[in-house]
């Protein structure tokens, strides 16, 4: 099925040998970099709309303040951030998820610590919604004392650019890795140029042109491209299934979740081993076009 009809003896060179399998794990490599930019990519566009689209509102507790005189104030601070532009709804959080959100810093018993806990309110905004957030402050404050609006500018700045960081890593590896591949394909067909030289120079004699000379390597490297492409091809398949199972069983403790992957991000991921199987032939082409160029007959 693989076998091409060829007038060198190119099956019997030891050096291309381990080219399928160099290029099965250059072709694994690059889809996983590919996967991660993706998954990366899509995390962070739904990461910023989320934060984007959120606000939260602390209302420290007054000292002295009676039940009553609390409820009146955090019904103030609701009604002014109702008011605002581009508000959609406002929940207030009750004691036990305001001291699930403070256990990092307070501890799992930060309820019995007897501190009184802030109030926070979750604020939902409109898509694309830009309220006037200085004035919001201002009005907060004159109703709740220390009240603070929280737009998550700076927390959802730092994670963009983690986020726009690891993936011009995961491209780069990506582009590495293909300019890689092609260095090592060009390597192995010149170093089997070089061992079918007399055979190569017998073949020009008799009238073949190096286009010719150029076709059978050409063909070589379609045949072990294409090997390496499906090795790397079903074990990347394999890594990324099994990620998404570990990510979905909560083992994935970063938060950039491989079951997230979805069915349009197969289509780029196909075109790696496509991509590496053409870079194997143009650059076989490429190199013994090159060195039959710089061989004296």
């Amino acid at each position: 099925m693989w076998r091409f009809r060829s007038d060198l003896p190119l099956d019997r060179d030891s050096t291309a040998r381990f080219l399928p399998w160099i290029i099965g794990f250059m072709v694994y490599l690059a889809m996983i970099a590919a996967a991660v930019a993706l998954l990366v990519d899509h995390a962070a566009g739904r990461w910023q709309r989320d934060l984007s689209s959120q606000l939260t509102v602390e209302l420290p507790a007054v000292l002295g303040e009676d039940s009553a005189a609390r409820a009146e104030r955090i019904d103030g601070a609701v009604k002014i951030i109702s008011g605002a532009d581009g508000v959609i709804s406002t929940r207030l959080l009750d004691e036990t998820e305001v001291a699930r959100l403070l256990s990092p810093w307070l501890g799992a018993a930060a309820t019995e610590l007897g501190v009184p806990l802030p109030d926070l309110i979750a604020v939902s905004l409109q898509p694309g919604a830009a309220p006037d957030i200085a004035t919001l402050r201002l009005e907060l404050l004159e109703a709740s004392p220390g009240a603070v609006v929280d737009d998550h500018a700076a927390f959802n700045a730092r994670a963009m650019g983690f986020l726009r960081t690891v993936e011009v890593m995961a491209v780069s590896l990506l582009v590495l890795v293909l300019a890689a591949t092609a260095g090592v394909v060009a390597f192995v067909a010149r170093a089997g140029l070089s061992i079918h030289r007399q055979i190569v120079e017998i073949v020009h004699l008799v009238g073949a042109r190096d286009s010719y000379v150029a076709r059978q390597f050409q063909a070589q490297a379609f045949r072990f491209g294409l090997i390496g492409a499906l090795i790397g091809s079903a074990l990347a398949a394999v890594t990324l299934i099994f990620a998404g199972l570990w990510s979905a069983q909560g083992g994935n403790s970063v938060g950039l979740a491989f079951n997230a992957f979805e069915a349009w991000m197969i289509w780029p991921l196909a075109l790696i081993p496509l991509a590496a199987v053409l870079i194997a032939m143009v650059t076989v082409r490429l190199a013994v076009l090159g060195a039959l160029r710089r061989m004296a007959y």
